[in-house]
């Protein structure tokens, strides 16, 4: 299957071609559409089009890498389960997390086969809530004693074999069953660690604790049952004997720490996860102490002989890991070895994949999406286009080095490493380190997974963060890329980063305005899906390969429409942060067994989108126009479904009710304040500014979506002279059914006929009159 996928995915990139050219012919030789209509359709089209085939063309690097692939062999990195592996420091930043979240991000780190590494989870919970930050540092301390007991064991056992090596000849037979124990006490104390784990799944997350359990917690215990039978068969030297006590002592990660920026008045407090990750990396390699000051505790350098010195490690490599990801087990071992053998590699990762057999209609339909971006991503790495995806990442630190700048944050100059000029901070810091000659690799074999939002609000705030902050990023890349030689050759490179960053843009808008666009020809609207057709075979095939159903392209559809808001609110942030320089907030996704408040700007919007839909399709069939009623239906069908499956029309109204109480309180408390209702009105439009412009604007779509865009002929025109310049009564005849519900009026010779004979009658009963 692998060697004929990329031809498979060049046979439907043909038919996409040739679609396209099939439609510029048909509007080409359709005289009878109005060139204002011709144009808008076009470019529309041609930006879904853009947008297609920079999947089409991904999905062909994608393919092409998958005949090119080969996993590292144990042998090639055996060396990184010693101690002289480089250093790699895994730094979990996290947020107000659940506990079990954590818990299983950290154990994740510590079971994967590695040696020289540390774990230190950033703890960004604020001072003032003790409560809050107690509870996770003692996640940090329940996985070190758990870890703590087997290692203590394991290290006992390396250092008696460092005696006996020393003090006489080895028996190889006693030290190969000394071994096999070993590895045999390790396998049993993660079936162990699987059995308590399971007696404690959580119900709304059984899902991720079962992925966890086999994938991560049972793999590894069945990988040392294996290594135990084969070290019991013997044959190892005495140097091999070392070397499997010096892999049994670093077996399990115990070096685990958490760091609080916040409690330094001189480090950065900026509420975002680049900022606390950059506060940490800032500090790698150095010694500190903590002094008070009357403000607050500062950190400091300091010598690293004093006596009172806090010496944080150095670090080769920097692993960021999301506080709701996890790795598999080799995932250190795969990304240092790529990295130690490619010097020009800034960033290795896997990219995500979300944690299989979702319960909820969300999470599962969402994470169809996240897993197709998982082939986008190994496509762009084919043609050198990849991006950094924080949720997981190895850095090589050097790269962090190169691309690091200071910046004055509330009176306190701040090293930056990963830049926070937006929200998605990973995307940028991709530019910066493609300026300073590094590349971003992403490595084929999956091998981190990652939660999915499991309701519509938790997703729109994800979504909408994603969809914030590419029109910032964009004239760097363009920078970047006309700043660099060989233009020209990296013409698809340039295609399909530019597509990252804009297809929220091109492709939400094209979707959005060719749905309320009244058009004067049903013929060319109809031509939007089939156009699309390559596209969507794709789509679906690629779903069943990641494990969904084909069938699952009808959902995916509607929650992508559901999520059209979303998109725009992403992007309205991003203007605003253009125009006024503010950067927007950093809203992290909530991870919590309950339901999210669904923002009513979603509720309303799809809402009346379902609407419009529905009178297109009905003033269609009432006027007989059958071919413009079509696609108007096929998205009365996907929002209907949309709202119901993912949003739900009781969830929606009850969280609009609780929003418009919210609202009329807040507009209320000025007035009986002040019992001015005049000035309490202009205050709380001035307080709520943006609201009031979008909810205007928003009626305004709405009421002047089904105007026709052509220029309607006025009644003179069927009885003067202009109407001699439409169509004949033949051409008439011939001419196709209207997309619009409200279609440009055109008359026969007989209607023309009758209508300058009544208003002759008209003219003439009028002379004659009183």
């Amino acid at each position: 299957m692998a060697s004929r996928e990329p031809f498979l995915v060049l046979f439907f990139l043909f038919c996409s071609l040739a679609s396209v050219g099939a439609l510029a012919v048909f509007l080409y030789v359709l005289d009878d559409m109005h060139l204002g209509d011709r144009l808008l359709y076009s470019g529309l089209l041609l930006g879904l089009i853009y947008c297609c085939l920079s999947y089409q063309l991904s999905r062909y690097g994608a393919a092409r890498r998958a005949q090119q692939h080969r996993a590292f062999a144990e042998a090639d990195v055996a060396y990184l389960l010693e101690d002289r592996a480089p250093r790699v420091a895994v730094l979990i930043p996290t947020y107000r997390e659940e506990r079990r979240v954590i818990i299983m991000t950290m154990l994740s780190a510590a079971l994967a086969r590695y040696s020289n590494r540390r774990i230190v989870l950033l703890v960004d919970d604020p001072p003032s809530d003790p409560d809050s930050v107690e509870l996770t540092l003692s996640a940090v301390d329940e996985v070190w004693e758990m870890l703590d007991k087997p290692m203590q064991a394991l290290r006992m056992e390396a250092a008696a074999w460092e005696r006996r090596a020393k003090a006489g000849p080895t028996d190889f037979a006693a030290e190969a069953g000394r071994l096999k124990r070993c590895y045999d006490h390790a396998a049993y104390w993660l079936e162990n660690l699987a059995r308590t784990l399971q007696a404690g799944i959580s119900p709304a997350f059984g899902h991720v604790d079962r992925f966890f359990i086999d994938r991560i917690v049972l793999d590894l215990a069945r990988h040392y049952r294996a290594e135990a039978g084969r070290v019991a068969e013997g044959g190892l030297s005495k140097a091999g004997i070392a070397r499997e006590y010096r892999v049994l002592a670093d077996l399990f990660c115990t070096e685990i720490s958490s760091f609080q920026r916040k409690t330094f008045e001189n480090l950065s407090h900026a509420p975002n996860k680049a900022m606390n990750l950059n506060a940490y990396i800032g500090l790698i390699g150095g010694s500190y102490v903590a002094r008070p000051t009357p403000r607050g505790a500062v950190i400091e350098a300091i010598d690293a002989s004093a006596a009172d010195a806090i010496a944080i490690p150095g670090a080769d490599y920097v692993l960021t890991l999301d506080a709701d990801s996890v790795i598999l087990n080799d995932y250190m071992l795969q990304l240092v070895h790529l990295l130690n053998g490619n010097p020009t590699l800034g960033v290795a990762q896997t990219p995500y994949l979300t944690f299989p057999k979702g319960t909820s209609p969300v999470e599962r339909i969402a994470g169809a999406t996240t897993d197709i971006q998982y082939l986008i991503h190994q496509g762009a790495t084919f043609f050198n286009a990849s991006y950094w995806v924080g949720a997981n990442a190895l850095i090589r630190f050097t790269a962090l080095e190169q691309i690091v700048r200071e910046q004055v944050e509330g009176g306190k100059r701040c090293k930056v490493f990963i830049q926070d000029e937006t929200v998605i901070e990973d995307t940028g810091s991709t530019i910066d380190l493609l300026h300073a000659g590094w590349s971003v690799h992403n490595h084929f074999s999956p091998m981190a997974y990652s939660a999915t939002p499991a309701d519509f609000g938790a997703l729109a705030i994800q979504r909408k963060r994603w969809s914030n902050g590419g029109l910032i990023i964009f004239p760097m890349l363009l920078r970047q890329y006309l700043g660099n030689p060989g233009r020209i050759r990296r013409l698809p490179e340039l295609m399909l980063r530019t597509n990252y960053l804009l297809s929220p843009l091109i492709g939400n808008v094209a979707v959005f305005i060719l749905m309320i666009w009244a058009g004067s020809d049903g013929r060319a609207l109809v031509w939007t899906p089939l156009v699309m057709i390559p596209y969507f075979l794709l789509y679906g095939s690629d779903l069943r390969r990641l494990g969904y159903r084909f069938r699952d392209l009808f959902p995916v559809c509607a929650l992508n429409l559901m999520l059209l808001p979303v998109s725009f609110a992403g992007i309205a942030a991003s203007i605003r942060q253009i125009i006024t320089g503010r950067k927007g907030s950093f809203s992290r996704t909530p991870k919590v067994a309950d339901r999210t408040f669904i923002p009513p700007y979603c509720f309303l919007f799809n809402g009346f989108m379902l609407l419009l839909m529905l009178r297109y399709v009905v003033d269609g069939l009432l006027a007989g126009q059958y071919l413009g009623a079509i696609v108007p239906a096929m998205n009365v069908s996907l929002y209907g479904y949309g709202l119901h499956r993912f949003i739900g029309f009781r969830n929606g109204f009850a969280d609009l009710g609780l929003a418009a109480r919210s609202w009329v309180a807040a507009a209320l408390r000025p007035v009986f304040a002040t019992l001015d209702m005049a000035g309490s009105g202009l205050r709380l439009l001035n307080h709520r500014p943006a609201r009031a412009m979008g909810a205007a604007g928003l009626f305004a779509l709405i009421l002047l979506a089904p105007m026709n865009l052509t220029p309607t002929l006025s009644p003179e025109d069927f009885i003067g002279g202009a109407i001699a310049s439409q169509p004949s009564s033949a051409a008439t005849t011939a001419a196709p059914m209207q997309a619009s519900p409200y279609p440009v009026a055109r008359a026969s010779v007989a209607e023309r006929d009758a209508a300058r004979a009544a208003l002759s009658s008209l003219l003439r009963g009028t002379a004659n009159g009183p």
